[in-house]
């Protein structure tokens, strides 16, 4: 017996099939249907000529997989259909009960915000429609089938607590705002503030109100409240624990630590002198907070306590692990494994903190109370936050302190530092300005032009290949810029040899040589590769390409089995965290306060800002349209 899930997907241009299964992906991830021990198929499915019905079928198994994986065991009873009758007594099957097209909704206004696009799912109907294709004969059953299922649906949003667990499912607090567009499916406008009314009254319900007394325009429920309390209330039971702790030994240590500087021996102090079990570490980008985590787990590690690293994506794992981290998993592996791990009186250090959820949150603190933990969090509230209901790392940076690290380190020139801040700080026109200043920005007049004057200072560049990349917000210029790139480096002889042509997974042809530079896909363990990771090719045949990470590590793949493609040039979502000797960033008049901070702090060495005037007209609107 298999679930079967039918979502829509977004038919944007700016989209390809990659970018679609990315989104899935992240869906298949959100509901945690493999971390449950479930079995997914996805198939993709494209629109017919003249339609623009992007979707997915997925079909889930409904008994999880044995822990051992020899399988099939418990039945998945919480996957069961909720079904409601009807005023004609007719039955309908509700197959989105959690309110699954909320939540992708959500997913793909996430992913089109990292990518710094403007477009945001719309809160039209979230009725899943059945796909119509091409027989044509069964036009009538569809909609009469779709009208039931619209009828069923309106029955359920029409209870005031299905709405707010919807929003809060996502939020901790919420506007009045929030709560008319759950209900914008009513057709009768009065049955609308009716029940917006119901929302905001129910005892459910509590406003939030300014130190003044003043009205906030806020609401949250008593049960987030509750649940943030029950965190407040381990995390206090954690920061009060007897712990393991060499202070003695771990001050001289630091203190007689080379090339570091004192600020980040204070956050050294600060986070393994503490007698405090949850200690915070806080930091703009490039402020070297990953550094400080480094020596954190090499100091911790060689005075004999086990460290353990987590992060909220593969990625961040990635770079814990290239940076000596042993022990490292992402938050929701680590807790779907937890008792597979010993951890007995470890300490454990989350990184990109702020991206973890609150019901992530609450459960790994119990973990961390249960075995006796010590806990570092480490983040930025300026980086993007969980998908899910989050907030609770800055609340805990309130209630128990933190060490900031200030000076941004990434950056070589002192200017170009200070415009990192300015970016950081959301202070775009000051930023702006400072490039401008030190001839970093350029404007020509068509998005040709643009492109041509980048790619001719990329290859007059005095770096590698591996030390330089273009970073834009649309995969088509960035398919653009790598096509364009490696023209440039085949005709200057820098890229030569045999050239093999593979297909990938979205089916497209590209063609690779000894040199190529790439971007893994996805995620692969047997590689230990990781999605948005760089390489180098060194070697090319038919069935094998060898290349080798930035990380340094040797990796044999067969190419029509893994996902890649160039990564001379690269979205700003693929580059998030990581420093590069010199950055290319092409505006074509996308972007937002996020993506501006990723792509403008990037870079080490040099960073050139490439405009022009059919996207943007002149510097005015280019600091508006961030």
């Amino acid at each position: 017996m298999l679930k079967d899930i039918v979502i829509a997907l977004p038919d944007d241009k700016e989209l390809n099939l990659e970018d679609r299964i990315k989104i899935i992906h992240e869906i298949v991830d959100a509901m945690e249907w493999v971390q449950n021990g479930l079995g997914v198929q996805i198939d993709i499915h494209k629109p017919h000529r003249g339609d623009k019905n992007w979707h997915v079928r997925i079909l889930l198994t409904m008994r999880r997989f044995r822990e051992d994986g020899t399988g099939l065991g418990d039945i998945a009873v919480d996957l069961n259909p909720k079904i409601i009758t009807l005023s004609n007594g007719q039955k309908v099957v509700i197959k989105d009960p959690e309110m699954i097209h909320e939540r992708v909704k959500e997913i793909i206004n996430a992913f089109f915000a990292k990518l710094g696009l403007p477009y945001r799912v719309k809160d039209t109907s979230k009725v899943p429609g059945k796909h119509i294709g091409r027989i044509r004969n069964l036009i009538n059953e569809v909609v009469n089938e779709n009208e039931l299922r619209k009828e069923a649906h309106l029955k359920i949003i029409n209870d005031a607590d299905v709405i707010t667990d919807s929003i809060t499912h996502y939020k901790s607090i919420f506007t009045k705002q929030d709560v008319e567009k759950a209900v914008k499916d009513i057709p009768d406008l009065t049955a609308r503030e009716q029940l917006v009314q119901q929302v905001l009254s129910s005892n459910r319900i509590l406003e939030l109100y300014h130190d003044d007394g003043e009205s906030s325009k806020y609401f949250t429920t008593i049960e987030v409240r509750n649940e943030e309390t029950r965190i407040i209330r381990i995390a206090n039971k954690i920061n009060d624990q007897v712990y393991y702790n060499n202070i003695y030994n771990l001050k001289s240590d630091i203190e007689g630590l080379a090339n570091v500087s004192e600020e980040q021996k204070q956050a050294l102090r600060h986070i393994l002198l503490s007698t405090s079990g949850v200690r915070v570490l806080r930091g703009r980008a490039g402020t070297g907070k990953s550094y400080v985590l480094i020596k954190a787990h090499k100091l911790a590690t060689n005075r004999g306590q086990k460290v353990i690293g987590l992060a909220p994506t593969h990625k961040a794992v990635s770079e814990l692990k290239s940076k000596g981290y042993t022990d490292v998993y992402t938050v929701k592996g680590f807790l779907y494994n937890r008792k597979k791990i010993f951890m007995q009186d470890s300490l454990i250090v989350v990184d990109e903190a702020g991206m973890v959820g609150t019901k992530a949150y609450a459960e790994l603190f119990r973990v961390v109370r249960n075995n006796n933990c010590q806990l570092i969090l480490a983040g930025d509230e300026k980086q993007l936050a969980s998908i899910e209901r989050g907030g609770m790392f800055e609340m805990l940076s309130n209630i128990f302190g933190s060490h900031v690290l200030v000076n941004i380190r990434r950056q070589s020139k002192n200017w170009s530092r200070e415009a990192a801040m300015e970016f950081a700080e959301s202070n775009i026109l000051s930023g702006i300005t400072l490039l401008r200043q030190n001839n970093c920005v350029r404007f020509d007049n068509t998005l040709q032009d643009s492109m041509s004057k980048l790619i001719y200072n990329w290859s007059l560049s005095k770096f590698k290949p591996h030390e330089k990349l273009v970073i834009t917000v649309r995969n088509k210029d960035v398919d653009i810029l790598n096509s364009s790139i490696r023209s440039l480096l085949k005709a200057n002889g820098t890229l030569k040899g045999k050239e093999y042509r593979c297909s990938s997974i979205a089916g497209k042809k590209e063609s690779y040589m000894v040199g190529d530079r790439i971007v893994f896909q996805k995620s692969n363990k047997d590689l230990q590769i990781q999605n948005s990771e760089f390489a180098t090719l060194t070697s090319v045949n038919k069935n094998e390409f060898v290349a080798k990470t930035d990380a340094g590590k040797k990796v044999s793949f067969d190419p029509s089995k893994i996902q890649f493609k160039h990564g001379y040039a690269s979205t700003v979502y693929k580059v998030q965290g990581a420093s590069i000797k010199d950055v290319y960033v092409l505006h074509n008049g996308v972007s937002n306060i996020s993506s501006s901070y990723v792509a403008m702090t990037r870079h080490i060495e040099n960073l050139k800002l490439y405009c022009n005037k059919e996207a943007t007209k002149s510097i005015n609107s280019l600091i508006t349209s961030d």
